[in-house]
This record gives structure tokens, C-alpha cells and sequence, in this order.
């Protein structure tokens, strides 16, 4: 309706009366009531329709029309205008029923003056203004309740349901029916008295809670849901009702669960590949060890499986908008395909066969020795620097031998290192000697640097000192690399210690 102009159709057939109201309407307007006088029916809806008005005062006898019909024809022309009856005494019921039917309000011609008239006129403007902003509220609120999954229940302070939406016939297979049901019908039993409780504090002190709770189908099917509730107050400020969203998280539980799951069979078999590690590392007879591998590979590739199809399914039937577990199915996805490679390395190394000899780049078995580590490195918080060369001369050696040797050489500086330490491993082609039988060297650096505050003298040694485990294994380590023409040297300083092995081409 503008600010400014009242548009007014008013439909009467009698000429001296129309033009009566029209003055009556002008005149209490002061200016703000444009007033438009139709004789009948079809001229008044052909204005509706063809025109924008904010009121109709309709006479209801008219001489293409009668009655209640008349009412009825103007109603379906424009349903939102709001229409005010002007009857006669001879027919106050007809009007009477027009109201019933949606007619604002009617006066009797010989009753009123301009000031009831205007009264009436902005009173029947203002209700219907109301009557259509509460139609809209209406409308939105069940257009949500009707489209989202999430459960909508009103409940009075009894626990009868007074309104439950749509979303209720995929959960319970109920829906208009449970109109007027008790609430806590079905509840779990073993949930029943904690929910009931909840609600009653929530009835009493007037503050909304979150509960989780099972329900339970005819069919004897069992949905978890989580709930919240709020309150609605009468005039003295009591609670009077309870206002319950609702959410089935069935499907999100059964996911985790199956989550929990999948992550326990990849600990599981993890925590088996680690112990096969810790048991190849310290084997020194690799025939033995080999025969061992092949069977801890074989026995973790089944459960490694099941996971992989496992991750499969989750990732395409049951979590489909979640981010987080998207997410966390990424991240198992990819333990599990680190947890394979060493797998496949673990068979690789079964195959091992003496003298099995051929062409290796000396970088590329130092990260399959520092790959086969990280778990040990991650527990000890050590970091691991590497700068590997590239174009370096290959080395005719036994590749699964010399990889033992360096699992062996570096599983010995872990066990020595304080947490925090750093690996700084480097690969290089150190120049040929002065003179014609001069030859290049393919040079490996291992230096272990621990976090102390002073340095000691440096010792160089060619030979192990002392009798410890540690340099017992460094001692087996250097006869193997010498079998291949190769060099072991140790530097050791209090926070260092540097291991260099090198091959001449």
C-alpha cells in the first residue's frame, strides 16, 4: 500500500449512495483516499484485475450479481485486497456470511457517518496486512519444515506433540500421525529416563539443552539422534511449550565406528611392519631373515587389503559430505600405501639370493635405508637433511646387502642420538687423485649432529674402538662394503659424529 494514496473501488449500484460514500471517503481522507465508483460486477473486477487497489467497499447486491456470489467474484478477481461489505438490513446475513468467507468487516448503509467509515476502512487495510504478513510466515515456516532433513517437533510442557514436520516419516516411518502423541513413546527404554528427565528440566528452568538418544521404529529398527531444545513462553514469561530440533545421526556413527575400525587394522599393521623392521635391522644373517620377511610381508598384505577395500567403501557409499572424514580416509589411504611399499620391499628383500650382483646408484639405496627407518626417526624426533647427487657413476654391488649395511649403520647412530638430533646425509664424485692411475670416488656422508652446547677435539679413527654392540655391527658393516671394493671412515666429536663411505670407479 503507498504511504502517500489509499486506492478505493467502491461497487455500488445506486448512484446517489455511491456518490454519497465517495464524498464521506474523500473528505475523511484529507487528501490521502483516491476514490474509483463502479455501477457492477464485471466493470469492478475488470478494474481489479487491470488496476492496483488497496480496499473494495462492495455493495452485495448488484445487478449482474447477488448475494454471497458477488462476495466470491470479487474475492477470486484479487484475493489480497482486503473488501469491506456495505449491506442493507434486508441482507446482514448475507453479509455475515461474506465475512466468514474472508470479508474484512461490513457496515449497514443507514449506520454509519464518515468517522466509522474511515475507521473501518483503516482498520480492514491494517488486518489485512496482517493476515497476509502471517499467511507469509506460514508459508516460509512450513516450506522449511517441508525441505530439510533435520526433525522439527513442538511439544507442550506435557511432552504431547503439537507439531512435528515432514522429516519424521523418514526416520520413524510416521509423520501426520504423530500429531498429539506422547514424545517419549519412542524413546529407547534404556534412554527414556534420562531424555524425560532433561525435558523436565528443561520445562522448569526454561533453558534449552542438548541431548543424544536412540528411537526406536515399529519395525524394531534402532536411529541415533542428537537433539536441541528451546522454549517458548506465554505472556507471564512460564514455559509453555518446547520447541525440538532433531538430527539422525545413524549413518555418521556407523561411519565412525567403521572408521575406528579401519585405523585399528592399519596400527595393527603397522605396528607389524614395525616389528619386522626391528627384526630384519638386527638380524645378521640375512638368508635367515630373508626367509622371515617373506612371511610377515605375505601375513600383512591380507589385512592391508581388507583395509584398502575398506577405505574404498566408506569413501563411496557412506561418507559422502563430510570434509573431516574425506579427509582422514585420504590420509589412511596414503599410511596405506607407504605401509605397502615397505611390504613390497620386505618381499623384495626375501628374494635375496648370494652374489646377486648388479649396477646401483648409491643415493637411491640410501633413502630405500632411510624410507625403511622412519618410523625409528620419527620416535627419536630426528630430522633427516639429504642432498643427493645426480649423474653419479653406478656401483656393481649387491644391492640388498648394501642396503642391509645401511639400515645397520643407521639404525646405530639412531639408537645413539638424543631426541632432536639431525641427519645430514650426501651423496658425491670426489676428483681423482694427482697422477695416471688416479681414479674418481663415489663418496656417501652420514653426520649425525646432537644437540649439545660444546664440541670436542676431533678423533678419526679407522677402526672401531672399543667392544660395544654399536661397533661391533660398524665392524661387520665395514668387512661387507669391503668385500665390494669399498671404505668405511668415522669421525666423532661430543655433539657429532660422521660416518663416510666411498667406492673408487
Amino acid at each position: 500500500m503507498s504511504s502517500e494514496t489509499t486506492n478505493i473501488l467502491v461497487v455500488e449500484d445506486e448512484k446517489v449512495f455511491a456518490e454519497l460514500v465517495r464524498d464521506i471517503v474523500t473528505d475523511e481522507g484529507r487528501g490521502q483516499y483516491a476514490v474509483t465508483v463502479v455501477a457492477d460486477l464485471a466493470t469492478a473486477t475488470a478494474q481489479l484485475v487491470a488496476g492496483r487497489f488497496d480496499l473494495v467497499l462492495l455493495d452485495l447486491t448488484l445487478p449482474d450479481r447477488q448475494g454471497l456470489e458477488t462476495y466470491q467474484a470479487i474475492h477470486q478477481s484479487a484475493p489480497l485486497v482486503p473488501v469491506l461489505v456495505l449491506s442493507g438490513v434486508s441482507d446482514e446475513e448475507v453479509a455475515l456470511q461474506a465475512l466468514r468467507a474472508g470479508a474484512q468487516d461490513y457496515l449497514l448503509k443507514n449506520e454509519f457517518d464518515g468517522r466509522l467509515l474511515a475507521r473501518a476502512i483503516r482498520y480492514a487495510i491494517e488486518r489485512k496486512a496482517v493476515e497476509t504478513r502471517l499467511r507469509e510466515s506460514e508459508e516460509f515456516f512450513r516450506l522449511i519444515s517441508e525441505n530439510v532433513t533435520d526433525l522439527i517437533s513442538v511439544v507442550d510442557e506435557n511432552g504431547k506433540r503439537l507439531y512435528n514436520s515432514p522429516s519424521y516419516q523418514a526416520v520413524l516411518g510416521q509423520g501426520d500421525e504423530l500429531t498429539g502423541s506422547n514424545s517419549f513413546a519412542e524413546i529407547h527404554p534404556e534412554d527414556l529416563a534420562v531424555i524425560q528427565g532433561v525435558f523436565r528440566e528443561v520445562v522448569t528452568t526454561g533453558k534449552g539443552q542438548r541431548a543424544e538418544y536412540r528411537f526406536v521404529r515399529n519395525d524394531g529398527a534402532v536411529r541415533h539422534v542428537e537433539s536441541q531444545s528451546s522454549v517458548i513462553r506465554d505472556d507471564t514469561g512460564t514455559p509453555r511449550k518446547v520447541v525440538v530440533v532433531s538430527r539422525d545421526v545413524t549413518e555418521r556413527l556407523a561411519a565412525e565406528k567403521e572408521l575406528r575400525q579401519a585405523l585399528a587394522e592399519v596400527k595393527r599393521a603397522h605396528e607389524q611392519l614395525q616389528a619386522a623392521q626391528r627384526k630384519l635391522v638386527q638380524s645378521e644373517k640375512l638368508e635367515a631373515v630373508s626367509t622371515f620377511a617373506a612371511g610377515v610381508a605375505h601375513e600383512v598384505k591380507n589385512p592391508l587389503q581388507t583395509v584398502v577395500l575398506g577405505i574404498d567403501y566408506l569413501r563411496d557409499y557412506v561418507v559422502t559430505n563430510d570434509a573431516n572424514a574425506a579427509d582422514l580416509l585420504q590420509q589412511m589411504s596414503d599410511a596405506v600405501k607407504r605401509a605397502d611399499a615397505i611390504v613390497q620391499g620386505l618381499l623384495e628383500f626375501s628374494a635375496y639370493r648370494k652374489g646377486a650382483v648388479s649396477d646401483q646408484d648409491l643415493g637411491q639405496l640410501f633413502e630405500q635405508a632411510l624410507a625403511s627407518l622412519e618410523s625409528e626417526l620419527t620416535a627419536q624426533a630426528i630430522r633427516v637433511r639429504a642432498d643427493y647427487a645426480t649423474s653419479l657413476p653406478r656401483l656393481r654391488l649387491d644391492p640388498r646387502a648394501l642396503k642391509h649395511v645401511l639400515i645397520n649403520l643407521l639404525a646405530t647412530e639412531i639408537n645413539g642420538c638424543p631426541p632432536g638430533s639431525e641427519f645430514y646425509v650426501r651423496t658425491y664424485l670426489r676428483a681423482p687423485a694427482a697422477g695416471p692411475n688416479g681414479k674418481s670416488t663415489v663418496v656417501a656422508e652420514i653426520e649425525a649432529r646432537h644437540p649439545a652446547a660444546a664440541e670436542a677435539a676431533v678423533i678419526i679413527s679407522e677402526k672401531p674402538a672399543g667392544g660395544t654392540p654399536d661397533d661391533f655391527g660398524i665392524m661387520v658393516s665395514r668387512k661387507i662394503i669391503e668385500l665390494y671394493g669399498g671404505k668405511v671412515e668415522c669421525q666423532r666429536q661430543r655433539t657429532k659424529r660422521r660416518f663416510t663411505i666411498s667406492f673408487q670407479t
